[in-house]
């Protein structure tokens, strides 16, 4: 990630942040692999909004040229490992520990197509 070791995404609604993302990186390493993070309010969960941060996330990481995003949640968060799995994460659960691990893909015609997509799918969802 050039120059920024952490990059926060954030959804809102009526005026309010309702959820956030982040991807944290180790701009000292030069590093490819990442970290990511979600939070959705709960009365604003099960309507997209965490698929829509997920999706954002994945396009920002094509677009720097991240080679690995890292995220973890507890064992009983099945909305994250669902979303984790949704997105063709490879999941590990080791104790109370839900570990996922995604590759995404270099950016290519098609997924800057649906970088613009996600864009207008979020302006609609959030405003």
């Amino acid at each position: 990630m050039p120059h920024y070791d952490s990059i926060l995404c954030g959804a809102f609604a009526k005026g309010r942040r309702r959820g956030a993302a982040e991807l944290r990186g180790d701009d000292q390493t030069g590093s490819t692999k990442t970290e990511a993070a979600f939070s959705v309010e709960p009365d604003w969960q099960n309507i997209g909004i965490g698929d829509a941060l997920f999706e954002r996330i994945i396009a920002i990481a094509r677009k720097w040229g991240i080679s690995s995003i890292e995220l973890m949640c507890l064992r009983e968060n099945r909305r994250m490992r669902h979303l984790a799995a949704k997105h063709n994460a490879r999941l590990c659960i080791d104790q109370g520990v839900a570990k996922a691990v995604l590759h995404p893909n270099w950016s290519s015609p098609s997924s800057q197509a649906a970088e613009v997509v996600g864009e207008v799918r979020g302006f609609r969802l959030f405003i």
